[in-house]
């Protein structure tokens, strides 16, 4: 690789160091990712959070791990403030705050799911890199179970919380045919998640998972049998080609939209599969239209997991790759192309998604 002049511009030392530090302290973290990662993967969180103080033996015989290593990784958690060190008394503990987002699968801000998919996103550098030089991307199937499974565990959270009591609620008509018993779809649909607390909440109606990745679908279909959900099944089915006709009365897509291949026929195989009276139901990311409204953390963690997998996924097969930072203009305008004439971001107050009520 050639290399490049370096600008001869001034430099103001301060900056210079300012910066310097912002960016060890962020590879300082992409080091401590696989960390965390080990830490939910092995049990070590939940078992803090349950146990109370520990030391780095106490909490090694607890978790059968080797003592050296689980000594290790609580000096690198407690540098990171993850855990709290008592050093009178050589403990560790997870304060309950720290517990909700690191070790509590039902609160709504537990993360691990994002951390989960760290090992699959580095094992896949190289490829990216071939990609950035040569074009095309890695397709999903290329993926596995951590990325599968984390990005269950990382929006699970949200759908057992808020989905059918705050998300659903805030379209008041979809809420009453919902509780009276109509006919819905949720396209890209993964492992079920989402499917499986409408499911529950709203016994009167009939569900179905639509998703071209077959494994997901097998998976979401064994654990519908074994909650014993028999409002809910699942079909292979691509999300440009779903049954056409007016069948149904409400259509989902949760957080899928920025990953497909071509948005624009998915709109458009959506319009041909609702009820001249029905509602699509969109949950992306929430990120701006403009760049310069992103530049937080959320924006950084997005356009991150966007370059490692959901523009990559989608460019694989020659699509769009409009990747997490898609945002409300992009879904509008595709929603309009498809043929829908009225479009709506819902009133939710949410850091990490935005949501939108689209109908014909």
């Amino acid at each position: 690789m050639a290399s490049a002049e370096i600008s001869k511009a001034p430099v103001n030392p301060d900056a210079m160091m300012n910066f310097a530090h912002k960016v060890v302290g962020d590879l300082a973290a992409a080091m401590n990712g696989p960390l965390v990662y080990m830490g939910d993967r092995l049990g070590i969180f939940k078992m803090l959070a349950s146990s109370g103080p520990l030391t780095a033996a106490q909490l090694a015989d607890k978790c059968n791990l080797n003592e050296r290593y689980v000594r290790e990784w609580c000096a690198a958690m407690t540098a990171g403030e993850y855990l709290k060190y008592d050093p009178a008394k050589g403990t560790f503990t997870l304060p309950a705050e720290h517990a909700m987002v690191l070790a509590n699968e039902d609160s709504p801000v537990f993360a691990m799911g994002f951390a989960q998919m760290i090992p699959e996103h580095y094992r896949l550098i190289p490829r990216i890199i071939h990609h950035m030089q040569h074009g095309g991307g890695v397709p999903y199937a290329d993926y596995g179970d951590d990325t599968f499974i984390g990005t269950e565990r990382f929006f699970s959270p949200g759908y057992k919380n808020f989905l059918a009591t705050q998300w659903i609620a805030a379209m008041p008509e979809v809420l009453e045919k919902l509780k009276a018993g109509c006919v819905a779809a949720d396209v890209g649909c993964g492992r079920g998640a989402a499917l499986r607390e409408m499911a529950r909440a709203f016994p009167k109606s009939q569900f179905v998972g639509l998703d071209n990745y077959a494994p997901g679908i097998d998976y979401a279909a064994a654990k519908a049998r074994e909650l014993g959900l028999d409002n809910l099944r699942f079909e292979l089915c691509s999300s440009n080609s779903l049954p056409q006709g007016g069948k149904f009365d409400l259509i989902m897509t949760c957080d899928c939209v920025h990953d497909m291949v071509s948005p624009e026929a998915c709109a458009r195989s959506i319009f041909g599969a609702l009820k001249n009276d029905g509602a699509w139901f969109a949950i992306e990311p929430h990120i701006k239209d403009r760049l310069e409204e992103n530049i937080n953390p959320i924006g950084k963690a997005f356009y991150s997991v966007s370059m490692l997998q959901c523009m990559s996924c989608s460019l694989a097969h020659g699509g769009a790759g409009y990747g997490a930072g898609m945002g409300e203009g992009n879904m509008r305008r595709i929603a309009q192309l498809a043929g829908f004439t009225r479009f709506r971001r819902l009133p939710i107050e949410n850091p990490f998604n935005q949501f939108f009520e689209i109908r014909k």
